[in-house]
């Protein structure tokens, strides 16, 4: 997984790292230009990039279209004074600015010094996961409003899943980083994106889609229990059996009465029983093996685990053999 990490005081240099993760664009220092200094730690997941940026002192932003990608800003401590190519937006901790392939952008902040989050979507990621969850073809830039309200209703939930992509950029070899866990993430990021925003897709969202059939449902989840270890996002496992997101999810719910996701949760937690029975508990640990199959967070792990197996998973791995 790429990653960056870099802190400098040369304007040339900021305005070059921060656009190639993000945008090209124009710097303009509006503090004593002798106390410059940016930092920015970023990763890349595919056509998703998310950092951390900050500058010493108030700068003013200014890019030209955007073209290739939508973008979200959210200033984790203090303003962020914007024109998002649509709209003036005063973005907060508690209000992202989301910014469209169609317009000019400008910010004008950080006067306080303070850290933005940003996530970068490549346009094409966008819209065809918007195209799988309609099951229709998007043929413009998507409409969306340029406020995102993340203090309440759908963007609350949305920020905070987004949030782990913030753990992600200050501590990329974690846990986060693995593939297993990573691309799915960015893949959950920003398709809970498009059920947060605002834009004239909203109302077919809330549709409900037929379920499929259930030879093809089983299909699904064949391929679930042959590779578990594969980085599934639900957007490819319905391309792999020709159904859209949501009429897998609806076939998933309908047949089996539980998500995707659910789904390959306890086909891994089997294989993490199993790997936990047959390991020397010398030469391996809990933690590794739940990192092994995706499970980034030990306590929940160990709640999963005593709920189906009746016993911590350290039980196992010490039991005599």
């Amino acid at each position: 997984m790429p990653s960056t990490s870099i802190t400098t005081t040369d304007q040339a240099r900021a305005r070059a790292e921060c656009g190639r993760v993000y945008f090209p664009h124009r710097l303009t220092v509006a503090h004593d230009p002798g106390e410059f200094a940016m930092s920015l730690s970023a990763v890349t997941l595919g056509p998703v990039s998310a950092g951390l940026l900050a500058y010493s002192g108030e700068v003013r932003v200014e890019t030209g279209e955007l073209e290739t990608g939508y973008e979200v800003n959210v200033p984790l401590d203090g303003e962020l004074r914007t024109w998002t190519g649509h709209a003036d937006v005063c973005a907060d901790p508690g209000t992202a600015a989301v910014y469209r392939p169609d317009g000019r952008t400008r910010l004008h902040g950080w006067a306080g010094g303070g850290r933005l989050f940003g996530l970068k979507i490549g346009r094409s990621v966008l819209e065809e996961t918007l195209e799988e969850l309609i099951d229709r073809p998007v043929r413009s830039t998507v409409a969306l409003a340029s406020r995102l309200d993340l203090l309440s209703g759908p963007g609350r939930q949305w920020w905070g899943l987004a949030r782990s992509l913030v753990d992600l950029v200050e501590e990329p070899d974690g846990p986060l980083g693995r593939p297993v866990v990573a691309r799915p993430l960015a893949h959950g990021v920003v398709a809970g994106f498009l059920y947060a925003a605002d834009h004239p897709w909203r109302d077919l969202l809330a549709r409900r889609p037929a379920a499929p059939r259930p030879a093809t449902v089983r299909h699904a989840v064949e391929l679930l229990e042959a590779t578990p270890e594969h980085p599934w996002t639900v957007a490819d496992l319905a391309r792999r059996v020709g159904l859209t997101t949501r009429g897998l999810q609806a076939g998933f719910a309908r047949h089996l009465g539980v998500a995707p996701t659910a789904h390959l949760r306890r086909i891994r937690l089997e294989r993490a029983h199993l790997d936990l029975v047959a390991a020397d508990p010398a030469r391996c640990s809990v933690a590794e093996v739940a990192h092994r199959w995706g499970f980034t967070h030990l306590g929940r792990f160990g709640a999963a685990y005593r709920a189906r197996y009746g016993r911590p998973p350290s039980h196992t791995l010490r039991a005599v053999r």
